[in-house]
């Protein structure tokens, strides 16, 4: 039909205006309605713990709820995605703005919220730690390698074919098992085995994000449980990985790779995504975790999250400390990442106390590589970069040198277009690294289009490695750069020769804390010390898919708390394959008071930040996990899911949005110092004016008959007294409480301060990191 005025108007005939106008009408109805649709959205429906224990009466009261809101059946089923019906109960569907504002309202409704998307954050890593099959008594023949326990990985799929998840010597799989092994693009029942025992993979909620569907032939994601990103596969085979001998990356770091539980079982949930890259939205990370505790997990590595500013734990946005609430519920322990914000303080995620929240540490591997100056001199950096062959004494140039405009400075750390062809052909270029918009893979890049054969790379230190691919990238310090730079200067045909890396190990004092690494105190509640713990993060070596997709993976090295995360799942594993009735709790406190303080040099672990200072309670937690001690704490700290929720009262949430989280009626106690005596095996005080007392209590796991005493290393400008100062255990006392007084001794507003609490029988250290400050007036309008 024309809808040109013009002509429409010249119409001589009334009857021509009626008709025109009901099509207008129904037009502008159909134009109102594509309007409508293209404003709608995923949101989430969340509606607490379940209703009913039946599923599927909880998927069809959701599909009535549903049918209520948008007038039928067939409106329900087209704008449903999920229904959440195993660990909790509430649905994802598509819909506006105003229906979402309006089932909001309906009964039984905890909140609505927008789908959101989250950001994904070992030949070595095991022995250094201590946990090596080799010896008699470690922790992996003591938990007989994890055997019988599942772990499920949420995360971006798996490779199935790698030699890491053959299950050659496996053990049956657990009856209690109810997970299934989920078709898709390339992947079929045929790729789970006893290793992996179950595979599930989740879409709509990026398909819906994205508005289209991922599209397996333009990128090299699989619409399956298979992996197509390799962040899944690495961490997969880093929590529970088998035995693989000979592993290795281009012949570096070779060894015997193995997870911390080789005879764990693996349950794959993939909700990551390749579109864009490490993509995992609330609504699909939320379907993981419902199907996780409905199939029978015991714990669950979870490498991401979201960047500062936090959410509340009653926040439905905060996706990760909801699921995992009902997964600890369920006596599932949930073990994230803290994020790679660091070295800046105040950046670590995944805050909620029920959660196992892991740093990053180095291991005390590495790769150096001699480069050689045209004047005999040697000087070392590092690389992963095995380059296709020896090219010999090549040129070696400055990139300011070679700067396409003189006036621009961008060519001092290669930004792209930045350097003049014509010089840079043939030679070997050294960038100094200026700012975080520049790195050593793009710098790399720029390099090799302008016909470079090489890049020396000056940096402050950033752990990791990362292999530039087109041309050999070699990693060094200020200080080298400088001298290469004082060499290109005087000599009158600066040259180099770049030389092979090789693997080096137990030359560097370790760990240290990872660069990267996210750093606490937590922003959202500072009451609970985070991370809670340390592991191996840096250059670690696991499984991964092959570039060309043929049957089997290779290795590779990645670098992230994503990696020190599975480390800690797979020793939770072990430990609960040890202690199987052990909560989520327990096991958190098994690790936390027997990690380390001490790197190999024997001085105290120190953190690759800025200032290269001692390591902290906000750098590290307990310290850096020591699997052997933790598998015998000796003592515990222990919560109830009762005790979480007088913590939810305690950040002064109403009664009513926690009861909507956990079904429940809470009574919430009032309590002199709300938040401080939840009975973690740390403690942290925001907030110390004068005096404060903690309450803790311990239960025993160790000898039935034993005594403990209580050893005090106060933080600085604070007396600390403990009562009582003895703990003496016996066969009808296994559970005994004692009281922690702070006293201020400071006139001034300071930091934080750290310090240790440490219950000994001569046996065991049981230690708590302390982490206090003392604030001396409640707000500037008291001074």
């Amino acid at each position: 039909m024309d809808n040109n005025p013009r002509n429409w108007r010249s119409a001589r005939k009334s009857h021509l205006f009626v008709i025109f106008a009901l099509l207008l009408l129904r037009n502008n109805c159909i134009i109102s309605e594509i309007f409508a649709e293209a404003a709608s959205s995923v949101h989430i429906v969340y509606m607490g713990d379940k209703i009913y224990d039946d599923p599927e009466t909880t998927k069809k009261y959701h599909h009535t709820m549903l049918t209520s809101l948008l007038g039928s059946k067939a409106a329900a089923k087209n704008s449903i995605l999920y229904s959440y019906k195993h660990g909790f109960s509430g649905f994802a569907a598509r819909l506006t703005k105003s229906q979402a504002e309006e089932i909001a309202k309906f009964p039984g409704v905890v909140h609505v919220i927008p789908n959101r998307i989250h950001k994904l954050h070992t030949t070595r890593s095991w022995d250094f730690i201590g946990i090596s099959p080799s010896f008699s008594r470690t922790a992996f023949t003591e938990s007989n390698f994890g055997q019988g326990t599942i772990i499920g990985v949420i995360d971006s799929g798996i490779w199935p074919e790698s030699e890491s998840f053959n299950d050659e010597a496996m053990g049956p799989i657990p009856s209690r098992w109810k997970g299934i092994c989920q078709g898709g693009e390339h992947f079929n029942s045929t790729n789970c085995n006893k290793k992996i025992i179950g595979a599930r993979w989740f879409a709509k909620g990026i398909t819906e994000q994205n508005k289209k569907l991922i599209h397996p032939i333009n990128s090299n994601e699989f619409l399956s449980a298979r992996d197509g990103v390799g962040h899944g596969t690495h961490t997969a085979s880093t929590a529970a990985g088998y035995f693989v001998g000979k592993a290795n990356y281009s012949e570096l770091a070779s060894g015997l790779a193995r997870g911390g539980a080789p005879l764990a079982h693996l349950a794959i949930y993939k909700a990551c995504w390749g579109m864009p890259v490490g993509a995992c939205t609330d609504a699909d990370v939320l379907k993981a975790f419902d199907k996780a505790i409905h199939d029978g997990v015991d714990v669950m590595s979870i490498s991401l999250g979201v960047d500062v500013p936090l959410f509340s734990y009653v926040d439905q946005r905060e996706t990760i400390s909801i699921g995992s609430f009902h997964a600890n519920a369920k006596g599932i322990t949930v073990v994230c990442s803290a994020g790679n914000g660091g070295p800046i303080a105040q950046t670590v995620t995944n805050t909620a106390p029920w959660l196992i929240t892991v740093a990053a540490t180095t291991i005390d591997r590495g790769f150096p590589i001699t480069i050689t100056l045209g004047n005999n001199h040697t000087v070392w950096g590092q690389s992963i970069d095995t380059g296709e062959g020896d090219i010999g004494f090549v040129g070696l140039t400055y990139s300011e040198r070679i700067a396409l405009d003189p006036e621009d400075t961008l060519a001092k750390d290669c930004q792209p277009g930045s350097l003049n062809a014509t010089v840079a052909a043939g030679k070997i270029v050294l960038c100094l690294s200026e700012s975080d918009r520049q790195n050593i893979l793009s710098a790399s890049i720029t390099v090799q289009k302008a016909g470079g054969v090489g890049l020396i790379y000056a940096q402050f230190h950033e752990d990791g490695l990362t292999k530039c691919s087109l041309i050999p990238c070699i990693k060094v310090n200020y200080e080298v750069g400088t001298q290469i730079i004082s060499y290109i200067r005087r000599a009158r045909f600066p040259t180099a020769k770049l030389n092979f890396p090789k693997t080096v190990i137990g030359k560097w004092a370790s760990p240290r804390v990872a660069s990267f690494s996210s750093r606490g105190p937590s922003t959202m509640s500072p009451t609970v010390l985070k991370p809670d713990i340390a592991a191996p993060g840096v250059d670690i070596l696991a499984a991964f898919p092959p570039k060309a997709r043929t049957q089997n993976s290779g290795f590779t090295f990645l670098s992230g708390t994503s990696m020190s995360c599975p480390h800690i799942a797979g020793i939770a594993a072990l430990i609960k394959s040890r202690h199987p009735t052990w909560s989520p709790a327990a096991i958190r406190s098994a690790l936390v008071t027997t990690a380390s303080q001490t790197a190999t040099d024997g001085d105290v672990i120190s953190e690759e930040g800025s200032t290269r200072k001692a390591a902290d309670p906000f750098d590290i937690g307990g310290g850096q996990v020591n699997p052997n001690k933790a598998m015998d704490p000796g003592l515990v700290y222990d919560i109830k899911s009762h005790e979480y929720i007088q913590f939810l009262c305690s950040m002064s949430y109403s009664s009513g949005s926690i009861s909507r989280i956990t079904k429940t009626t809470p009574s919430c106690v009032k309590e002199k110092n709300p938040g401080l005596n939840l009975n973690l095996p740390s403690i942290s005080i925001p907030n110390l004016k004068k005096r404060v007392t903690v309450t803790r209590t311990v239960t025993n796991v160790g000898n039935l008959t034993a005594v403990y005493k209580a050893i005090v290393k106060a933080p600085y400008g604070m007396k600390v007294r403990v009562e009582p100062q003895l703990l003496s255990f016996n066969s009808t006392t296994q559970v005994l409480s004692y009281n922690v007084t702070f006293v201020s001794t400071q006139k001034l507003k300071g930091g934080y301060k750290f310090g240790s609490l440490t219950w000994t029988d001569g046996k065991h250290l049981v230690r708590s990191p302390i982490a206090a400050r003392t604030i001396e007036f409640e707000s500037y309008a008291d001074v």
